[in-house]
């Protein structure tokens, strides 16, 4: 596991996590109404006690994202995928607060986690 930070303000940001496939957009007056800078912790893997969907392939690393606030604006990852893939790929999420490992994968279904067949990045808005 890897991670890094970043702190958040209310202007808008883009956060490139260079060599890990991971963008981060944040519009501007995304934090609630008094909240100064808040940092947030991300962390990527490639190995870990997971437990996938049945027939599923990770084609990128295994990202966790640790906000100490609930954005008031949508927010979106961008997630590059590495595979060749001749089907329609697929988000899943766990939920980082899960007590017992291992940590169990679920699809993310519904317009908000999209990938596009010619473009390298799947969009998820959070």
């Amino acid at each position: 596991i890897t991670e890094t930070s970043i702190s958040v303000t209310n202007e808008s940001q883009t956060f490139h996590w260079t060599g890990y496939g991971l963008k981060l957009h944040i519009p501007s007056a995304s934090l609630p109404a008094g909240v100064g800078p808040s940092d947030i912790v991300i962390k990527a893997s490639l190995t870990g006690r997971f437990q996938f969907p049945e027939n599923t392939t990770l084609v990128s690393a295994i990202f966790w994202l640790q906000c100490p606030v609930r954005f008031t604006k949508p927010v979106t990852l961008e997630i590059q995928h590495c595979g060749k893939h001749s089907g329609p790929l697929s988000f899943i999420h766990a939920k980082h607060s899960q007590k017992d490992l291992p940590y169990q994968f679920k699809p993310l279904e519904g317009p908000r986690a999209v990938f596009s067949s010619d473009y390298r990045y799947g969009n998820v808005t959070l």
